[in-house]
């Protein structure tokens, strides 16, 4: 199991995810609008969240190759959250990015912040040769994010969000020798 601790950007808490955050994350992880390109759902309860997240804390099962990494993104200005940060690590090899935002913090840069960081912290502590993403073609708040921080449209695949068959667009960003 990776231990993680709490990193700080200019604006942002980036915290290990834990059980005890479900509680303080719920109401803002129910929003329906943070589902509408997302393959995921909101949980019925608090206690189906911390199940989620005790699963994400228990991490991926033995041999997998993985190695979960899941924060929680506060606010350093209120202390309030305001959603998730997750990396899927194939140590030595690449990184799957993905992260959540509450509606009411859409456009004002945090997860700018939260990938420039998460894009400066792991390739040097995994050995990553790349960062992929994967973002429904219809999102474009995340695509415009992923092409300014760098990220190149690679492809696209099928996918499906709320029952729905749509399409990915797969992003990729190299990350530079050495790392």
């Amino acid at each position: 199991m990776t231990v993680l601790r709490t990193e700080h950007t200019a604006r942002l808490a980036i915290e290990p995810l834990r059980v005890a955050d479900a509680p303080a994350l719920f109401a803002l992880l129910a929003d329906p609008q943070m589902y509408v390109y997302a393959p995921d759902t909101s949980r019925a309860s608090v206690a189906a969240l911390a199940e989620r997240f005790e699963a994400l804390e228990r991490g991926p099962q033995d041999g997998s190759g993985e190695i979960w990494l899941n924060w929680a993104l506060r606010r350093l200005s209120d202390g309030l959250p305001i959603g998730t940060l997750q990396a899927t690590v194939a140590e030595g090899s690449h990184a799957w990015l993905g992260y959540s935002l509450t509606a009411s913090a859409w456009g004002q840069g945090y997860a700018s912040e939260a990938c420039i960081w998460l894009m400066r912290e792991l390739p040097p502590r995994y050995r990553l040769r790349e960062i992929l993403a994967s973002v429904d073609v219809r999102n474009g708040k995340s695509i415009a994010l992923l092409e300014r921080l760098g990220f190149e449209c690679v492809g696209t695949e099928p996918a499906e969000v709320n029952g729905e068959a749509s399409t990915d667009h797969r992003y990729r960003l190299a990350c530079a020798p050495g790392h």
